[in-house]
């Protein structure tokens, strides 16, 4: 069967509509005056939910009143290049100067109600509670949520803004726009086009959609170590903007031969707040120690606030999407979206049970096909959480700065965009990407054992993208699955530095890629993973490792299964303690290729039962070209490497230890047979490095306890 792109539309739901009978004509509202519906014409269109093809800024005032907020390079003029910094259009002032929702005289003497499709051409202020069919906020028209009440709208169809939809409230109330009912069995899925049948909040043409809650500090980290039955948290630094009746989510910190040590969250509720002390409704459950890792790094639980003032979600039964399409870069600040990512059953079945799929394009929040329309946006302090799918979703959408979001309880790769169809096609990239303080929590795959390489960060194609400073914590699934990954056929040059791995189900870093550039890895720390620290694969390829800690990953600090491209991997200046949770520090795996040399150098590696490292390469495979230069060992003499029997004859290993001048060659000899009872299982020869003695260089870590600072959107 075809494999059907999340560009195309799904050939069984051609976005057909049915003729617009007396009925609904009659529940669609006018809004304002009756010249507002522009004819049957416009009318049909927009009860179809046609497509307005996104277009250049508008001359003249925007919707709302304020001045026009698209790009300037627009249909007509020629758009920027790629990668070079654009400057944020201003945003638009929220206007409330617009007719209230509950003014009947507005509406033709009637207020819609729930079953009314709604659709709005002028401004209004939304005053009360309401419940509709559906909305259309047209170009000309702006929906806005007075900002001095708690407000819901909730809508059992699609809400399709084409104008200007703001929910910005004061910090006393709350803003929420809620999707009831949704039958996710309906769901169609596809990419540009509005679908009747998939409901949720759709921003198309030139819309603009202003989610602008109250700041809080998304997360923060404990500052000591919490027991079972505690009920206060000291934090690390005072938490901006935490309120009585915010839930928080503590993260799991155990080691990796603890039971349930990644799943192992609390949930609590808080009740006071008190400079850096956050009392709770409630006891802790779960353990949650401070980790100290070496290399001047302590870590203790991330306590992550998942309450915002504005809300847009589904509901548990029925799950939701966020779609923007529109040409008009969004502010998406301090929202809580929730319930969303529909969900379909397969075509697979495990324990007699259907296996479950994402629908295709519906996500928690997603940014599809913008191109360079997109640059200036900035997503700040957004919570996605119990979603069914993707949670952040900049797909072929380029300058989008994420920062301080959260991820938490969601399904597939929590930061992601489209990879490519099959493995011999590259990914289409999103450049200039950036997650600065972000958080992966709780990224989970049905069935988890069909969960391979699932991820918190998938670090796709594309050029001038960043990850810094954020924390991958509590993914679960199968072989492969990490807190960050390089995907094959999905190259991208990242600057990755900062970033946190800590107690998900399988490795800290997982890298298959058969890269062409050159990549740079630093102050990364991983502590607790129920697999390796870093695992380095696939065939060919480039990157430095450097000033990092791998710390108590209960298969290994570093696994390592490709060989070098053109310069060569290097793994430089690390602390590698298995503080007694594997055999090994690092080992070599199967190469597939024959390749460059791989070259650990000026680190130390201690805490391992066995060896510092093994040379395990399978004899199907390549055989191992690896250097071990420079580095220090804290086990016993003879442990520091140790050659596997199985292993095939090595192509080159060379070993200098620290403080040594001398190099020497390790092999098996006797024709492949093995020397047991040598010191590190091997035969050794005099040998020249490529490089002279060097001193350990001991990382420095200096990571930040809590999540970037964040405020509102500055106009309005």
């Amino acid at each position: 069967m075809e494999q059907q792109r999340e560009g195309d539309q799904p050939t069984r739901h051609r976005h057909r509509r049915p003729p617009v009978g007396r009925r609904r004509m009659l529940t669609w509202l006018a809004v304002g005056t009756v010249t507002a519906l522009g004819g049957g014409a416009v009318l049909r269109q927009s009860l179809a939910g046609a497509d307005e093809p996104a277009a250049g800024p508008v001359p003249g005032p925007g919707p709302g009143g304020g001045t026009p907020t698209g790009h300037q390079h627009g249909p007509g003029a020629p758009p920027p290049a790629s990668g070079s910094p654009q400057p944020a259009a201003p945003p638009p002032p929220v206007d409330q100067s617009g007719r209230k929702w509950s003014d009947a005289k507005g509406w033709g003497g009637r207020v819609p109600g729930p079953g009314s499709a709604v659709r709005i051409t002028d401004k209004v202020v939304l005053d009360a509670d309401v419940q509709v069919g559906s909305l259309l906020v047209e170009r000309t028209g702006s929906l806005v949520f007075a900002a001095d009440k708690s407000l819901t709208l909730a809508s059992a169809g699609n809400v399709e803004v084409r104008g200007t939809l703001a929910l910005a409230p004061d910090g006393a109330h709350t803003h929420t726009l809620r999707f009831p009912g949704i039958d996710e069995r309906r769901f169609a899925g596809g990419g540009m086009t509005v679908v009747d049948t998939d409901t949720g909040l759709w921003v198309t043409g030139q819309g603009y959609l202003r989610l602008d809650g109250a700041p809080r500090t998304a997360w923060t980290r404990a500052a000591t170590a919490l027991k079972p039955g505690d009920t206060t948290i000291k934090l690390a630094a005072a938490p901006a903007g935490w309120q009585v009746g915010d839930e928080l989510a503590v993260t799991p910190t155990a080691p990796p031969d603890t039971d349930g040590f990644s799943t192992s969250y609390d949930l609590v509720t808080v009740e006071r707040v008190d400079g850096a002390t956050v009392t709770l409704t409630g006891p802790l459950e779960n353990a949650h120690p401070r980790v100290a890792l070496g290399g001047g790094a302590t870590f203790g639980a991330e306590v992550l606030n998942l309450s915002r003032n504005v809300r847009v979600e589904g509901t548990e039964q029925g799950r939701a999407h966020v779609h923007l399409t529109s040409s008009r870069p969004a502010d998406v600040r301090h929202a809580a979206l929730r319930w969303l990512g529909p969900r379909a059953d397969g075509k697979e079945s495990w324990n007699g049970k259907p296996v479950t799929e994402p629908v295709l394009g519906r996500y928690g929040l997603h940014f599809h096909m913008l191109l360079d329309t997109s640059r200036g946006t900035v997503v700040e302090g957004v919570v996605v959480r119990d979603t069914g799918s993707h949670a952040f979703v900049p797909h072929a959408s380029h300058g989008i700065t994420f920062r301080g979001c959260i991820s938490h309880d969601t399904w597939e790769d929590a930061y992601w965009w489209d990879g490519p169809i099959d493995t011999r096609t590259p990914q289409g990239p999103s450049n200039d990407i950036a997650y600065e303080g972000c958080v992966a929590s709780r990224t989970v795959f049905e069935p988890n054992p069909r969960g391979y390489r699932l991820t918190g960060f998938s670090l796709g194609a594309g050029t001038g993208s960043s990850a810094r400073d954020c924390v991958a914590v509590g993914v679960q699934g199968a072989a492969g699955a990490s807190g960050y990954e390089w995907p094959e056929t999905s190259e991208g040059v990242w600057t990755f530095e900062r970033c946190l791995a800590h107690n998900n189900l399988e490795n800290g870093v997982f890298v298959w890629l058969n890269a062409e550039h050159h990549h740079t890895v630093t102050q990364y720390a991983a502590y607790h993973n129920g697999g390796w620290g870093i695992e380095h694969g696939a065939y060919l390829n480039d990157f430095d490792y450097t000033a990092s800690v791998l710390y108590g990953n209960a298969a290994g600090g570093i696994a390592v299964h490709a060989l070098g491209r053109d310069r060569g991997t290097v793994f430089d200046g690390l602390l590698i303690d298995a503080a007694g949770q594997s055999d090994y520090a690092v080992a070599t795996l199967k190469h597939q290729l024959d390749g460059e040399p791989v070259t650990l150098s000026r680190s130390r590696l201690t805490g391992y039962r066995k060896a510092g490292v093994a040379f395990r390469a399978t004899a199907d495979g390549e055989p191992d070209d690896v250097a071990v230069l420079d580095c220090e060992f804290g086990g016993p003499p003879g442990s520091e490497l140790w050659l596997d029997p199985g292993a095939p004859e090595p192509e080159r290993i060379l070993f200098r230890p620290a403080g040594r001048s001398q190099t020497v060659s390790l092999g098996k000899g006797g024709g492949g047979q093995g020397a047991a009872g040598t010191p590190w299982n091997a035969v050794t020869a005099p040998a020249e490095a490529p490089t002279p003695p060097r001193a350990v260089a001991l990382p420095a870590l200096a990571f930040t306890d809590s999540a970037p600072k964040t405020g509102r959107v500055t106009a309005g």
